[in-house]
C-alpha cells in the first residue's frame, strides 16, 4: 500500500470510530430524553434543571405546572425542556422533605 492509501484508510477508520462512539450514543440519549419528556403526565414527580423536585399538576403544550409541596398551594410554571428527570406516579415518592 502506498502512503496516500494508508492516510485515506486512517481517516475512514477514524471517522467510523467517531460515528460509533460519539454520534450514535448522542442520538440515543436525545431520543430517550424526548421519550421521557413526552411521557410526563399529571401526578408524576419531576426534577428540574435547577434541582427543584415537584409534582406535575397540569401539562400544557410547552410548559408544566408543578406543585412544590403537597401541603401548600405553591405552584410553579416551567418549560418542559427544563425537566432533567421524571418518575412515574408513586404514592411513596410524592413526599418531599
Amino acid at each position: 500500500m502506498r502512503a496516500s492509501e494508508l492516510v485515506i484508510l486512517y481517516f475512514v477508520v477514524l471517522i467510523t470510530l467517531v460515528v460509533v462512539f460519539v454520534v450514535i450514543p448522542s442520538w440515543r440519549r436525545r431520543l430517550q430524553r424526548q421519550e421521557m419528556l413526552k411521557g410526563i403526565a399529571v401526578g408524576d414527580t419531576v426534577i428540574t434543571a435547577g434541582g427543584v423536585v415537584a409534582r406535575v399538576v397540569a401539562r400544557e403544550e410547552t410548559t408544566l405546572i408543578l406543585q412544590l409541596n403537597e401541603n401548600s398551594d405553591c405552584l410553579m410554571r416551567v418549560m418542559i425542556q427544563a425537566v432533567q428527570g421524571a418518575t412515574l406516579k408513586d404514592p411513596g415518592s410524592e413526599h418531599v422533605d
